[in-house]
């Protein structure tokens, strides 16, 4: 080689050396940049889980904006859009005699890109009444939700379904009527699954929204293979 040739060569076999270093420092990085966005998305899917309990505190901004565009839910007396169960919610908020909150659990999430699938615990308590009896009912339920990321970043659903277990009904104060009346209250009209939660509804006025989903039946297991077909993952 010329020796006015071996500083040029020395040059570039110094760059590609860098850029094989560069190149193996960024394959070892990766894993864990990789980790901590998988983190932050989690904790952002769980956010938004959680600020569902903005319904019970009349958050209605706040509530449509965990939600997609064309985000869709589905409970016991609503089926439909988002923008049409948050009216119906308003409206159910007017009612001076419904008084409901929501606990809600820690979300399980499967991440698929810029989809996901969350399944969260969730215990629903209303109080109401029986004849002239006072009641508190708590339903047991799951929510099923598919998320996307949105254009601005953000997760939002895209479509909640709630799956119901079991409830109960229970006098607020001991009663020995509400022992008496409550064989002939009509709760066997209804699925064990959310039986006391339906009558109540129905006592107010509301429609169940059918089909309601329930635990350990074939249409959860449907809903629950389409929403990972959905997300692709």
């Amino acid at each position: 080689m010329h020796p006015h040739q071996q500083p040029a060569a020395r040059r570039i076999a110094i760059r590609h050396g860098l850029a094989l270093v560069f190149a193996y420092a960024m394959a070892l990085a990766s894993p864990a940049v990789s980790a901590a966005s998988a983190v932050q998305d989690q904790l952002a899917i769980a956010a938004n889980v959680a600020n569902f309990a903005r319904r019970d505190q009349g958050d209605w901004a706040g509530l449509r904006n965990l939600f997609g565009a064309d985000g869709q839910i589905a409970v016991t007396w609503y089926r439909g859009s988002i923008d049409g169960f948050i009216a119906a919610s308003q409206k159910m908020a007017e009612d001076a005699g419904t008084q409901s909150k929501h606990w809600i659990g820690t979300p399980r999430i499967r991440l698929c890109g810029e989809r996901a699938v969350s399944e969260t615990d969730v215990a629903i308590m209303a109080r109401s009444q029986v004849a002239s009896v006072e009641v508190d009912v708590t339903s047991y339920a799951s929510f099923l939700d598919t998320f996307a990321r949105d254009s601005d970043g953000q997760w939002r659903v895209v479509q909640r379904t709630a799956i119901y277990e079991k409830d109960r009904i229970d006098p607020v104060a001991p009663s020995l009527l509400f022992s008496l009346i409550y064989p002939f209250a009509g709760f066997d009209d209804y699925p064990p699954a959310y039986r006391h939660l339906a009558a109540g509804l129905e006592r107010k006025g509301f429609q169940l929204a059918e089909p309601i989903i329930v635990a350990h039946s074939p249409a959860e297991a449907e809903l629950k293979a389409g929403a990972a077909q959905w997300a692709g993952c």
